[in-house]
Parts: C-alpha cells; structure tokens; sequence
C-alpha cells in the first residue's frame, strides 16, 4: 500500500512600497513578519520579503513614524504575490490645527464619576490619551480640541504609563505586561505584548536619537548621580556625561545604613549574618530605593517613620534633563550650575553658567516646545501661583516670565506644544474630577 507524499507548504512573497504621510518614498523602513524574516526598504520605499505561509503579522517601522502591524491574511496575494503600498504616519510633534478662540485656556479631556485620565503625549498634531472606564482601560486618539478620532480597548487592567520612546512611539505599560503602539492614521493598533521589565530596561532609559545616535540615560544608587552615555552608527557606547551629588549620596548613604541596622535587630541571626555578608538585595545601593526593599524593612514603627522620611529624601534626586533643540543637544546640569551644549559633529561641548534654578519656587521641570525651539524652566510662587521662565539656551539666563494666574487647583503633567502648555488639573477643590487643558503661553507673558 503507497502512502501520498505529505504536500509541500508553497512560499509566498510580499513585494511592496512604504510611503511617508505626504505620499514620497521612505527608504530604511524595517518590515519584519511573523516568522522573524526581515528585510529594509530602499531608496525607492519598495521591499521584497519571502513568507512561509499567509498567517501572522507583517510589522512595518521607520525611525520618526509610527510602527503599523498588517495580518497577513488581510493582503491580497495574486500568483503567490501580494503589493500592498503602506503609507506610515509621522510621530514628530507637529503644528496642531489653528482654532480661532479669544480663551487663553481650554479644557480638552474631563472626567466624570466613571472615567478618569491616566496620562496623554503628543501624537503628531493629535493627542494620545490613556483613560480607565471602570475597570478597563482604553486608548484614546484625539484632535487638538478633543474630537475622538479612534479608540482602542487595552487588554490589561492595570496600566498606568503612556510613555513615548526616544525613537517617538508609544508604549502603554502595566506593572507585568507592556505594548507598543501602532497606527496607521485611522486605526490605533497594539503589537504584540512584551514584559514590562523589558520596557524598563531597554525602552525607557533611552532620552532622544540625535545624529544618528541613541543617548541613553542610567541613575546611580540612590538616584543621586546619572550617566548619559551614547551608541554610535558602528554600535559603540561611549560616555557623554556624569552628574554627581556626592554630599547627598554620602547623606543617603548613612541613612540607609542606619535603617539597615535597625532592622537587623528585628531579624534572626541567620537572617544578620546573610546581610552582613551581602548576599541580599538590601546590601546594594542600586536595589535600595525599590519599594519590595523598603517594605520588607517596614517591622517597627520606628522604621516605618525612618524609610518613609529617607524615601522622600531620595525624591530629591539628581535633576539634569537632556534635551535634543534642532541640531544641537543641551545638558541642564542642575547640580554644577552649568548648561552644555555638545557640537553635532565633534561632540565638543561648551557650557555656560545657570543660576535660575537657585530661585525660590524651582520645580525641578524643564519643559521643551520642540516646534518653537523653546525651553522653559517651571516655578511656583508663594501664593501657588505657577511661573515658566523661558532660558536662553546661549547664555543660560531667562529671557521671559510668564505668570499663569489661571491654573486651576492640582495641576501636574505639564508639557509644551507651539506655545500652548498643556496639563492635567483640578478646577474645584471639593470635586476629584479633573481635566486635561492648554494653555495659550504667550498671553500671560509678565
């Protein structure tokens, strides 16, 4: 008896072309399937990528555009062939649309008895809103003035970060699970979930792209010193800067010593002697500030009042945030009281002095409109009334002071678009729902 030889799985092909929102070609976009087979576009925007079958997903990404996933079974294959033509959508921070209104501030988001605004960013011209309904939580794309534009149902019931990456696009991050997002300018999407460890280990430490190169940012223990460093085009890692506080670490440091002893006396002997010979994570200064750490010690009273004074001490940390300002970088080093700038080319860097954040009110908050090239520095005066200070990025001084007398009660997310500040706050005292505004900056200019 002969048995049939099993039939062979035929290959397909996907030859296609990756188009930029005005319609031009985009070369470099990496397009990825299922099985891991990758290819590039080029100069031309058109790719070929041999498949093993029609099932699984076909993910497109280019640097400065959102990531679009397609299921391969949507295309339409011809002769084992598909061409689909995929137009990616821009995530730089753009020029909203203008509407005419003589308010200097608008609410854009509000929330109700149901449904509450966990974070937004800047999708584009558009907004990118993270909202919980109950339990559940939804991924919102809107317009400037609040139009829902596309919708998306999280399948997490506990996200609490919107973060957009250095490369631009975002990820929605619970506490054991993350996803990236893709949109392809009608559709919000999701890629395939990854483990939120991964997210803070690789996506979130990365500050900007900037001349080809990925900076990245690492705190020291205590988050009282940080490092940036960058990978260049040939994957080297180099070392651009090191901020220190070492009088607060020292400070620090002795605290934690002291709570580490006073715990130890609540513990059995085994348990000290594990400690002393540093064979716990209780021992390392980079591993002290996680809150598994700090509650496992909470024993006593006394040491519930000791970690919770230390860790509002560690809130405190090193502030010097790197910002990418058309073709220069600047490095705010709070701590030496300088601003450098670093040279696109050479990545020689110059520096002048800063003194603004020596002021009473400072914030700890440089906010950055990267469509008008503008920095500002964020304060609150005596009265609760919040300032920003714009800094001349040559000379490091202010150059103007804006007085927003307007900001409602709670106010916090605070970020920077074409001259609008947009924020989260609370307009009533006695009522928790809050708002998503902006702000129109320049008509409050002191």
């Amino acid at each position: 008896m002969c048995s049939a030889a099993p039939a062979q799985t035929p290959d397909w092909l996907v030859e296609g072309r990756v188009l930029g929102d005005a319609g031009e070609p985009l070369a470099g976009a990496t397009v990825t399937a299922g099985d891991q087979r990758q290819t590039a576009s080029d100069s031309g925007g058109v790719f070929s990528l041999p498949l093993g079958g029609r099932t699984g997903l076909l993910v497109i990404r280019r640097l400065g555009y959102f990531p679009q996933r397609i299921q391969l079974d949507t295309l339409h294959f011809r002769n084992g062939i598909a061409r689909p033509v995929i137009r990616m959508i821009s995530n730089a921070i753009s020029l909203p649309e203008v509407a005419v209104s003589g308010r200097p501030m608008e609410s854009i988001f509000r929330e109700n008895n149901r449904t509450s605004l966990i974070d937004y960013g800047f999708a584009g011209k558009d907004l990118l809103l993270l909202v919980r309904t109950g339990k559940k939580y939804s991924l919102r794309l809107t317009t400037d003035a609040g139009e829902v534009l596309a919708e998306l149902g999280m399948p997490a019931d506990n996200l609490n970060i919107l973060h957009q990456s250095c490369i631009g696009n975002f990820h929605a991050v619970g506490a054991g699970w993350a996803w990236e997002i893709a949109f392809d300018g009608q559709h919000l999407d999701t890629l395939p979930r990854y483990p939120a460890a991964l997210f803070h280990q690789l996506v979130e430490p990365c500050m900007t792209v900037w001349d080809d190169c990925y900076f990245f940012r690492q705190c020291g223990p205590f988050r009282q010193s940080v490092q940036y460093s960058y990978v260049d085009e040939e994957q080297q890692k180099h070392v651009l800067a090191t901020i220190h506080d070492e009088i607060a670490e020292q400070q620090m440091l002795r605290r934690y010593r002291e709570i580490l002893v006073a715990y130890m006396r609540t513990i059995p002997d085994v348990d000290q002697d594990d400690i002393l010979a540093g064979k716990t994570p209780l021992t390392d200064p980079m591993q002290a500030l996680k809150s598994e750490n700090l509650i496992k010690m909470a024993e006593s009273n006394e040491l519930v009042a000791a970690i919770g004074f230390f860790d509002q001490m560690a809130a405190d940390s090193v502030y010097a945030p790197l910002v990418g300002m058309g073709e220069w970088l600047y490095l705010f080093d709070h701590v030496n009281d300088q601003l450098f700038r670093f040279e696109p080319v050479t990545r020689e860097r110059r520096s002048v002095p800063l003194v603004y954040h020596r002021s009473q009110g400072w914030r700890k908050e440089v906010l950055a409109d990267m469509v008008l090239g503008r920095v500002y520095g964020r304060f609150l005066e005596k009265g609760g009334e919040t300032v920003l200070k714009e800094i001349d990025l040559g000379s490091g001084a202010v150059k103007k002071e804006y007085a927003l007398t307007i900001i409602p009660y709670l106010a916090d997310r605070f970020r920077m678009r074409n001259g609008y500040l947009y924020f989260i706050g609370q307009p009533e005292v006695n009522v928790p729902n809050r708002r998503l505004y902006k702000l129109n900056l320049f008509k409050f200019m002191k």
